[in-house]
């Protein structure tokens, strides 16, 4: 067919997905140009057997090429993205290598990789850090950034952590983002205040009830409830009217234990929590069967804790980015090296899966300059992590809402940080539909209400 002089084609960007007996959702899989069509449409549209009108709109939408259009688009859209790489808005300051846990499934202690002895960063070395940090977000112009308070378990050395968030706040007068992620078993109502009143973000990592908790999450003593020890910082902290996120690994006794799971967080009158893909740290055939479920009981979770009061941020975040047709370039901010991670002595890797390991180690942030970290060879691995540029992703549905999984879970499962994290597609597929479903319920009851007024 011939439409002003030039040849058009279905775009092989173009998706649709059921979304009940009587719809489907139409889009191009880049531009994210969301139509609802009868079923009956699809053969028509596959067809071209359209009238001007709808002819037009599917140009408009990216469902009809009349030049290679979309392949620009796609380039401009790999291009973009590389203006971005070695410009970190992210620094994980691991202050402590030490936790007072010995939880199962944790990346950094159950991976093979991780065999250096337990450390704790200087205030010298985290002034240095800071220093060149800032340096770097202001040569770049960065406007939304982050340091992260990281170990092992942080409070372990709290002390580096206050002087150092009083050194940014108080001597450098920058409101950079702080936050810290902790178990919260060393959380005293004197570090709950301070960290209130210096404005930083608290994560708390707890997984659920105590049956589910301490099942995975036990003290390195094997001594008494990690559970009763978090769960009474919590108490702390809505006592004090602290905010504060829990951050839940969504574990299979999770998934099995749906109902008390949501229960619990309800009961517990936490506000916020963030669900974690349970990341694999040994190869294993159970991870697809673990994946579909864990996907599904973080999506049909959403709404019954948004109907009482409780924000899930993953998901959260990604509907905000969806309705604004954000492109999701990386999942992880260690691919296009923009994150660092800071260990004790100062070396720096990018990954903070790696702070414990003599491996992957990329300069060392007293010695170094950002810029020589950055440049160093071996980063040239978290160059080849994008999505966009996986042949495999190029014409995959959920492309735009992606940004890929963990590099490291890709290596332990699939053989290179390099290769897809299988997994993690499971997931991000399914979002792709629930999001689309939502939009589709939002519409469809908004189009109803007004044709009944």
């Amino acid at each position: 067919m011939l439409l002003g002089g030039n040849s058009m084609k279905l775009s092989k960007y173009f998706q649709h997905i059921k979304m009940d007996e009587q719809y489907e959702a139409i889009f191009n899989s880049i531009l994210m140009q969301i139509i609802f069509v009868e079923k009956e449409k699809i053969n028509d549209i596959k067809n071209f057997n359209l009238t001007k009108e709808e002819t037009k709109l599917m140009i408009e939408n990216g469902i009809y090429e009349t030049t290679s259009d979309m392949e620009e688009v796609y380039e401009t859209l790999k291009f973009g993205i590389k203006k971005q790489v070695k410009i970190p808005t992210i620094m994980y300051l691991n202050v402590s290598t030490f936790c007072n846990l010995a939880c199962k499934y944790c990346f950094i202690e159950s991976s093979p990789i991780s065999s250096q002895k337990y450390t704790k960063m200087s205030f010298k070395t985290a002034k240095i850090a800071v220093d060149k940090f800032l340096a770097e977000l202001e040569k770049n112009k960065i406007k939304e950034s982050q340091i992260i308070f990281y170990g092992g378990e942080p409070l372990t050395n709290f002390e580096v952590v206050k002087k150092t968030i009083n050194y940014i706040q108080e001597e450098k007068k920058s409101n950079i983002t702080l936050t810290i992620i902790t178990n919260g078993t060393l959380l005293t109502k004197e570090i709950i205040q301070f960290l209130m009143d210096k404005h930083i973000g608290i994560g708390i990592s707890i997984d659920g009830p105590k049956f589910i908790n301490d099942k995975n999450r036990v003290f390195k003593s094997g001594n008494n409830s990690v559970y009763d020890k978090a769960m009474a910082a919590i108490k702390l902290l809505n006592n004090m009217n602290s905010s504060y996120c829990v951050s839940a690994t969504v574990t299979p006794d999770v998934v099995e234990n749906e109902q008390e799971v949501l229960n619990w967080l309800i009961d517990s009158k936490i506000k916020n929590v963030f669900w974690n893909l349970y990341h694999y740290s040994s190869n294993t055939n159970d991870w697809e069967k673990h994946y579909n479920k864990m996907s599904d009981f973080i999506l049909n979770s959403y709404k019954k804790l948004k109907d009482n009061g409780i924000d899930e941020e993953k998901v959260k975040e990604q509907i905000e980015m969806f309705l604004n047709q954000t492109f999701k370039f990386h999942s992880c901010g260690a691919v296009g090296l923009n994150q660092l991670t800071i260990k004790p002595n100062g070396d720096v890797c990018i990954c903070q899966g790696d702070s414990r390991s003599y491996k992957n180690i990329v300069g060392n942030i007293i010695k170094d300059d950002i810029a020589d970290i950055l440049n160093n060879p071996a980063n040239n691995e978290w160059l080849k992590m994008y999505t966009i540029d996986k042949e495999e992703c190029k014409y995959c549905p959920a492309l735009s809402v992606c940004g890929g999984g963990c590099p490291l879970q890709a290596e332990v499962l699939f053989g290179k940080r390099t290769n897809l994290d299988n997994a993690s597609c499971i997931y991000y597929k399914k979002l792709l539909e629930w999001l689309i479903k939502q939009y589709f319920y939002v519409t469809i009851e908004s189009n109803l209400e007004r044709k009944a007024d």
